[in-house]
C-alpha cells in the first residue's frame, strides 16, 4: 500500500498562461494561438529601441560580471538583456521588451505550440504527482512491503499451535494363541480415540508439547477387564537441543535473516526512488532547455525573415538576388532545425507523461502543450569534497545495503559454527493416565489425577557425522562469503567516493562553463550588434560587400548557438546538481521527501514536506561534516578487525549473533 501526504497540483492557467507568477487554476484552458502568441511575445509591431550608451553600458556590467574567476567564492550570473538595436534602423524587433531576466524567459513559460490547450506546472507539482500517481513508485512501495512480510511469516514459526485429532479403530484378527482370547478365534476390537494439545518452539530451541487424550476400548477377550473401558492420558514432552541447533541466534536466524532482507529492501526503495524522480526532473528540466531553444530558434528565423525583407525591399536600390537566395538558403536550413526541435519537444513531453504515470496525463494526446514553469538560474555555492564524501558515507543506499549484506553474512558465519558441533538432545517426557469401565471418560480423566502417578522417561541423544566434513566446509564458505562481503563493501565506499568526486567536479566544471557561456553569450550579442551595423551602412551585392550579408547571417546563427549554449549549461549545472544529490543520497531529503513505516505496519507511507527552496537554502547545509567514528560500519574496513568481526553483530537487534571469543582467537574450530 503507497500513501502519499503532498501538497502541490497541476495547474492550467487562463489569460495569464504566459505569466509564471499568475493565480493557477485548476481546470483547463482553451485559447486561440494568436491570443496566446499576443500574449507572450508582446502585441504585433511592438518596437523598442535604445540608445547605443546604454547597450554598450549594460554589456559592460554584465560582461564584468560573468568574468569574475575566483570559482571558491559566490558568483551571482547577471541576467542577459538582449541589445536593442539602433533606433534609426527602420525595422520591427522580433524580440520581447528588455527587462530584468533573459529575453527568452517569459515565452519559454507561455505558449508556443499549436496545440489547442497547455497545462502550466513546476518542480513540486511534478514531484507530488509522481509520488502519488506513478506505477514504478507503487511497485517499488509494494516490494519493500513484501520483504517486511516475510519477516512476520518467519517468526510465525514461534506461535503455539493447536492439536486436534480423533478417529475410530476396528481390529478383526485371527488368534494364533489362546494366550490372546482365551477362547475365541478371533481378536475382534472397538476403539474410539481423541486427543487435544499444544505444542510450541521456543527461540532458545526447546520444543513444548503438551496433550490429553481420551477414549474407549471393548474388546471380546476373555482377559480383558473391564470389559468396556473409558481411558484418558495426559503427556507432556519437552525436547532441548544442549549443543548443535541450540541457542537464540540459531533458531530465530530465519526471522534475523528477514529482518536484513527487508532493511535491505528499505534502501534499495530509497535508491530506486531517487532514480526515478531524478529521471523525472531530468526530463522536466530537458523539457525546458528544449523549449527555450524553440524560442530562440524562432526568434533566428524571425530575426532572418526581417533581414529578407528588408533585402526584398531594396531590391531596385542595391541589393541582387544573390543575397536573396542566401537568406532563402539560411532560413530554409533554420527551419529544419526549428522541426527538429519542435519534435523533441513533443518527445520529452511524453516521456515526461510516462514518467509522472498520471492517468490526467496519460490520456491526453498531443493536443496539450506542458509548459514547465522553471528558473533555471540557480546561484553558485561553495562546496567541500571531503565534506560531501563523510555525508555520502552516512545516507547512501548502497553503503546500507552493502553494510546489512555484510551484517547477514556476519549471521550466517555463526549458523555455520553452531552446526559444527555434535547434536546432543536432553528429551524429558512425563504422563498420567486413569481407567473407567462401562465407557465412562469423564471418571477416567479422574482417575488419571487421584490414582497412581506420574510416568516419566528422560533420555539423551547424540549424533556426530564421521569427520563433520559437510558442517566444516558449510563454515569455510560462510568465511569467505563474510570476506566477500567485506571487499564489496570496500568496493562500494570506493565507488560512492569516485561518485562523489566526480559529481563535485562536474557541478564546479558546470559553474565555470555556465560563466563562459554567458560571456561567449556576451560577445555574440555584441558581435551580432556591429555586424547588423555593418550590413545596414555597407549592404549590396556585388564586390566585397556581398560577403557582409553572409557574415551577418553567421553572426545570427553564432548568437542563437550562444543563446542555447547558455540555456543547457543552465541545465547542466541544475542536473548536476541533482547528481551530487542522488551521489550523495541527500535528494531525498533536500526535496522533503520521506519514507516511512507506521509502527505495527508492513505497508510504506511516502511523506513529502513542502518542498525546500533550493535558492533559499545552501547545498553546505546538506553537507555537514558528521564525526568518521560515527559512519556506520566503519571500523570494519580495517584489515585486521575482519576475521575478529565475523561474528560479531552488524544488525539492530543486539545479541541478536552470539560470539565465541575462544574460536575467533584461535581461528576457528574448522581449521
Amino acid at each position: 500500500m503507497l500513501t502519499v501526504v503532498a501538497a502541490g497540483h497541476w495547474t492550467a492557467p487562463g489569460a495569464g498562461a504566459a505569466d509564471p507568477d499568475a493565480t493557477p487554476s485548476t481546470s483547463f484552458w482553451t485559447k486561440s494561438l494568436e491570443e496566446a502568441r499576443s500574449t507572450a511575445f508582446g502585441p504585433p509591431g511592438a518596437t523598442a529601441s535604445t540608445s547605443s550608451g546604454q547597450s554598450e553600458g549594460a554589456f559592460g556590467e554584465f560582461l564584468a560580471a560573468v568574468s569574475q574567476q575566483n570559482p571558491a567564492s559566490t558568483v551571482t550570473v547577471e541576467p542577459i538583456l538582449t541589445p536593442e538595436p539602433d533606433a534609426s534602423v527602420d525595422h520591427v524587433d522580433a524580440s520581447p521588451n528588455v527587462g530584468d531576466e533573459p529575453w527568452w524567459r517569459k515565452p519559454v513559460n507561455g505558449y508556443l505550440l499549436d496545440s489547442p490547450n497547455y497545462l502550466q506546472f513546476d518542480v513540486a507539482t511534478v514531484l507530488t504527482d509522481t509520488l502519488q500517481s506513478s506505477p514504478r513508485i507503487s511497485a517499488i512501495s509494494n516490494r519493500t512491503s513484501i520483504a517486511y512480510e516475510k519477516i512476520i511469516q518467519q517468526d510465525a514459526a514461534f506461535d503455539p499451535s493447536v492439536l486436534l485429532e480423533t478417529g475410530i479403530d476396528r481390529v478383526n484378527d485371527p488368534v494364533g494363541s489362546t494366550l490372546t482370547t482365551g477362547g475365541p478365534p478371533r481378536l475382534i476390537q472397538d476403539s474410539w480415540t481423541a486427543s487435544a494439545g499444544v505444542r510450541k518452539l521456543t527461540r532458545q530451541g526447546t520444543l513444548i508439547d503438551l496433550s490429553q487424550e481420551a477414549g474407549t476400548l471393548t474388546s471380546n477377550s476373555l482377559f480383558f477387564e473391564p470389559a468396556h473401558q473409558g481411558n484418558s492420558r495426559l503427556n507432556l514432552s519437552i525436547t532441548q537441543p544442549l549443543m548443535a541447533t541450540s541457542g537464540r541466534v540459531y533458531n530465530t536466524r530465519l526471522v534475523t535473516a528477514a529482518s536484513i532482507d527487508s532493511r535491505i529492501a528499505w534502501q534499495q526503495l530509497r535508491l530506486d526512488l531517487e532514480s526515478h524522480l531524478v529521471e523525472t526532473l531530468t526530463a522536466f528540466w530537458r523539457l525546458h532547455e528544449r523549449r527555450a531553444h524553440y524560442v530562440q530558434q524562432l526568434s533566428l528565423i524571425e530575426r532572418g525573415e526581417r533581414i529578407g525583407a528588408i533585402v526584398t525591399a531594396r531590391g531596385d536600390f542595391d541589393s541582387g538576388p544573390l543575397q536573396e537566395i542566401k537568406i532563402r538558403r539560411r532560413l530554409a536550413s533554420d527551419n529544419d532545425r526549428k522541426i527538429e526541435l519542435r519534435a523533441e519537444v513533443q518527445r520529452l513531453q511524453v516521456r515526461l507523461k510516462t514518467l509522472v504515470g498520471s492517468p490526467m496525463l496519460t490520456s491526453l494526446d498531443d493536443s496539450i502543450e506542458l509548459i514547465p514553469i522553471a528558473q533555471p538560474d540557480f546561484p553558485e555555492e561553495p562546496m567541500s569534497v571531503r565534506d560531501c564524501i563523510v555525508r555520502g558515507l552516512e545516507h547512501r543506499g548502497d553503503i546500507q545495503a552493502a553494510t546489512e549484506q555484510l551484517a547477514s553474512a556476519g549471521l550466517e558465519v555463526n549458523v555455520t559454527r553452531n552446526e559444527l558441533m555434535p547434536r546432543l538432545d536432553a528429551v524429558f517426557e512425563a504422563y498420567l493416565s486413569g481407567l473407567a469401565s462401562n465407557n465412562n471418560i469423564g471418571q477416567s480423566w479422574i482417575n488419571q489425577y487421584s490414582d497412581g502417578g506420574p510416568g516419566i522417561t528422560a533420555a539423551l541423544t547424540y549424533n556426530l557425522p564421521w569427520g563433520r566434513r559437510a558442517a566444516r566446509s558449510r563454515l569455510r564458505e560462510a568465511r569467505l562469503r563474510y570476506k566477500q562481503r567485506g571487499d564489496e563493501l570496500r568496493n562500494a565506499l570506493l565507488a560512492a567516493r569516485r561518485e562523489i568526486e566526480t559529481s563535485v567536479i562536474r557541478v564546479r566544471a558546470g559553474a565555470d562553463l555556465r560563466r563562459s557561456k554567458a560571456a561567449t553569450l556576451a560577445a555574440a550579442i555584441r558581435e551580432e550588434d556591429i555586424a547588423t551595423r555593418r550590413w545596414e551602412m555597407l549592404a549590396g551585392d556585388g564586390g566585397p560587400t556581398a560577403l557582409i550579408l553572409e557574415d551577418l547571417l553567421e553572426t545570427q546563427k553564432r548568437r542563437t548557438e550562444a543563446e542555447q549554449a547558455y540555456v543547457s549549461a543552465q541545465v547542466n549545472y541544475i542536473l548536476e546538481l541533482i547528481t551530487l544529490q542522488q551521489a550523495m543520497g541527500t535528494f531525498l531529503i533536500r526535496e522533503g521527501i520521506e519514507p516511512t513505516r507506521p509502527e505495527c505496519s508492513t505497508s510504506v507511507e511516502i511523506l513529502q514536506t513542502s518542498p525546500i527552496n533550493e535558492r533559499l537554502l545552501p547545498l553546505e547545509t546538506w553537507t555537514q561534516p558528521v564525526p568518521v567514528d560515527n559512519v556506520p560500519g566503519s571500523e570494519m574496513f580495517e584489515s585486521d578487525n575482519l576475521e575478529s568481526n565475523a561474528g560479531r553483530s552488524l544488525i539492530a537487534e543486539p545479541q541478536m549473533i552470539e560470539l565465541d571469543a575462544y574460536e575467533n582467537s584461535n581461528g576457528g574450530a574448522a581449521q
